[in-house]
């Protein structure tokens, strides 16, 4: 009976654990809220970029952390179990498999850079501090966020490859993710101001990927390919 629990207290769990996508989601985009106004270009005056972040300190610190608990708290079970249902359906060898962890990996690095390095403005910004610090950290804050999209589009682009082969995804979401990877690879590059919209695009797919992933996990049946 003790076992018959465990593994039904499993089960349960690798069914749920896509709702991560949703938690990480839902996180970051509270974290944006609690910001609120925008912080001034790049280009501008190095005092307004200082005073924007001594005037909102406590929030951006608040961001920061909001940013930290959906990389740290959510953001893995959803990542472990995309990578779980890409090499059951493809095989321990599967490279596609592997190039969607590593890439799911690879994007907290930037994520958590654009998080620290604006906590960072705000703990530089104040009437006793050089304003350049934290012009400098939002600037290094911003490079992060830019550099988001490109492993993001690889995630997408590698999940939707596998998913036309494997039937993992519905055509409604494998054919466009594959679109949305090349978006999001090529603008990372040559259009890395867009880098809200992209990051806007991927939390949407991430979502219905994690429905879709629980969907199929349910005694409902699998996900099929309408």
């Amino acid at each position: 009976m003790t076992a018959a629990r465990s593994t039904s207290t499993q089960n349960r769990w690798e069914r749920l654990a896509p709702l991560g996508a949703i938690g990480f989601v839902l996180t970051v985009a509270l974290g944006a809220l609690i910001i609120g106004e925008a912080p001034p270009s790049s280009q501008a005056d190095v005092a307004e970029i200082a005073a924007y972040f001594e005037e909102r300190s406590g929030r951006v610190l608040l961001n920061t952390m909001f940013v930290a608990l959906g990389t740290f708290a959510f953001y893995p079970w959803f990542l472990a179990s995309l990578w779980r249902t890409l090499r059951a359906a493809g095989g321990d060898g599967d490279v596609l498999a592997m190039v969607a962890l590593v890439a799911g990996v690879a994007l907290l690095g930037p994520l958590l850079l654009q998080a620290a390095g604006w906590g960072a403005a705000a703990l530089q910004a104040g009437p006793h501090r050089d304003p350049v610090a934290a012009a400098t950290l939002m600037d290094l804050g911003n490079m992060g966020f830019f550099l988001v999209s490109i492993p993001a589009g690889l995630l997408v682009g590698a999940t939707s490859l596998a998913a036309r082969r494997n039937g993992l995804l519905p055509r409604w979401l494998a054919g466009p993710g594959l679109a949305l990877s090349a978006v999001m690879v090529v603008g990372g590059v040559f259009a890395f101001v867009l880098a809200p919209l992209y990051f806007a695009l991927f939390a949407l797919w991430m979502v219905a990927v994690a429905v879709v992933l629980i969907r199929a996990a349910s005694p409902a049946g699998p996900v099929g390919s309408s």
